[in-house]
């Protein structure tokens, strides 16, 4: 009987892209259990594991991988690299409809490719399996050595330069022994008051996965856990003799950060916050942000939640003479997100910028003539940077998954190829077509072609001209049922709208539709707004078409 081919691409997105989906231990795992299956691994000499690591387990070693069943890879594929017919699993980035990676999704619908995404992937408790903490604790590893040549450059030497960028440890266990001999010598040799003592991280979202990464980074340093109401104390005590042995670390939750805008003695809650931002007003910059010296922005974020530094904000603070804020380590990387002045991403060869507050400017050099600057690291691949351990856990985490690549039959319809349910919901394309789950990315598509033209836009009557428009047509029982209440309680959290054009149906069995046009300053806020009254309406069997 002829073996089951599953082939592990050699990631070529970028040189710095070291990790393997599947690492030899967990291919021969593979292959033991499943004896029909015969893993077939892209040669590479980048590959944090070599060919030879692979050969010696049984692994086939070679370049062509048109025969196998199916693919496993990380990253995004070159175009011309798919395989007509093939079944890939890895990231692609186009769930979100996002636009620079649409040509990857026509080229896999043109190709009859069957699209698996990791991002997709959840167990029964509805946690993705293939997410991890090494962004963070990446993140905090990097970081700690640019803090160190950025105060050396102010002619500060300071324990952090014993501590080198994450990508020259070959695991985290050797990067944490060097966090362990800087936070010895800080507690041993202490820190230079011109450093601007007490140093204080905050930590936004400490409780989340990449919080944790972080929070278990720094913890290697010997640092001192402090709570939000400690910090002006610490603040106001400069002279403390402990200061120079300590660094301090502040984790701050989403309730550290807004407030109820009407009842101030409401019980903060992660449900009423995300399902009403609106109701919510950031208080973090002005109740902790002046007391920080650096900060570690782990927190999850998008359109519909306030900022919590804004441009504004941290000018404000900088001419009022009390803003402490050095450095930035954005480990989530939005873009003018939760951090407004987010103005870059940023790469392992030149990991920071420089941000001043005042112009709102940024350029990539220390200037000692502009005292004001805050460093700000904004690298957006950070797992990248520990490839060893970022391979270990993705083998455990997929090699009971990919044997379901190579009994399944692609060719059949997706409810009777073989595959399981879990990995069902996370295919998105089949045949030649998006599967029932994300045909919703057309939608999306259809309206970042709209907002391409919104700037010309002339809305109706009272409406005034917006950067950001667009018109969904609604069509189905929308006011006996109550369904038009529920999309609107959607938008109004994160958009404006208007509904004009209600044509009502003239009975029971009669249909509504009505022109919901939704507009708004931001084209990121408007298509998050979008999204979720598309997948609403799937849950409710009403029609959208994009106008």
């Amino acid at each position: 009987m002829d073996k089951l081919l599953i082939g592990v691409r050699a990631e070529d997105k970028s040189y710095w892209e070291r990790r393997t989906p599947i690492p030899p231990h967990d291919c021969k795992y593979i292959m033991e259990k499943h004896p029909q299956i015969q893993m077939v691994i892209q040669p590479s000499t980048k590959r944090i594991f070599t060919d030879e690591q692979y050969l010696e387990v049984g692994c086939l070693v070679q370049e062509d991988l048109s025969q196998c069943k199916g693919i496993v890879c990380i990253k995004e594929i070159p175009l011309d690299k798919y395989i007509e017919g093939m079944t890939y699993l890895h990231w692609s980035h186009t769930i979100k409809a996002q636009p620079h990676n649409m040509p990857a999704l026509d080229m896999m619908l043109k190709k009859n490719i069957r699209h698996l995404d990791y991002e997709r992937i959840y167990d029964e408790k509805g946690v993705n399996t293939t997410a991890f903490p090494y962004a963070g604790i990446a993140g905090i590893i990097t970081f700690l050595n640019e803090y160190g040549k950025y105060l050396l450059k102010r002619d500060i030497a300071t324990p952090f330069l014993q501590i080198g960028p994450t990508y020259q440890y070959f695991n985290k266990k050797d990067a944490y022994q060097a966090l362990n001999v800087a936070g010895q010598a800080i507690k041993e040799r202490g820190l230079p008051k011109e450093a601007g003592l007490p140093i204080i991280i905050g930590v936004l979202g400490s409780s989340g996965l990449c919080g944790k990464g972080s929070m278990e980074a720094l913890s290697n340093l010997h640092v001192t856990l402090v709570k939000p109401s400690e910090l002006k104390e610490l603040v106001n005590t400069p002279n403390d003799p402990k200061h120079r042995k300590t660094v301090y670390v502040c984790p701050f939750k989403t309730t550290d950060l807004v407030r109820h805008q009407e009842d101030y003695d409401k019980e903060f809650t992660s449900a009423d916050y995300y399902n009403h931002p609106n109701q919510y007003t950031p208080v973090f910059h002005t109740k902790y942000l002046p007391y920080l010296t650096i900060i570690v922005n782990d927190i999850y974020w998008d359109h519909k939640f306030p900022r919590y530094i804004t441009n504004s904000q941290m000018r404000d603070l900088v001419q009022s003479g009390k803003s402490r804020l050095q450095a930035i380590c954005d480990v989530t990387c939005d873009m003018e997100g939760s951090i407004q002045f987010l103005k870059k991403y940023t790469t392992p060869d030149n990991p920071v910028y420089f941000y001043e507050p005042i112009s709102e400017s940024i350029h990539d050099e220390f200037d000692a003539k502009s005292p004001k600057d805050i460093m700000y690291m904004s690298i957006d691949f950070l797992p990248s940077q520990l490839p060893y351990d970022a391979s270990i856990d993705f083998g455990i985490a997929l090699r009971d998954i990919v044997p379901h690549l190579a009994y399944s039959d692609s060719s059949k319809p997706l409810e009777e190829s073989g595959l399981p349910v879990f990995l069902q919901n996370a295919t998105i394309t089949l045949h030649g077509q998006l599967t029932h789950k994300f045909q919703y990315i057309t939608h999306l598509r259809n309206i970042n072609d709209q907002l391409k033209e919104a700037e010309s836009f002339q809305p109706k009557k009272a409406l005034k001209k917006v950067p950001s428009y667009l018109a969904i047509r609604l069509t189905g029982h929308l006011f006996d049922t109550g369904a038009i209440n529920k999309i609107l309680s959607v938008v109004q959290s994160g958009c404006k709208f208007n509904i004009v054009d209600i044509q009502a149906g003239q009975s029971d069995n009669q249909q509504t539709s009505c022109l919901l046009q939704l507009y708004s300053k931001d084209k990121g806020q408007l298509m998050d707004e979008v999204d979720k009254v598309i997948q609403l309406c799937e849950t409710l069997d009403i029609q959208v078409e994009t106008e």
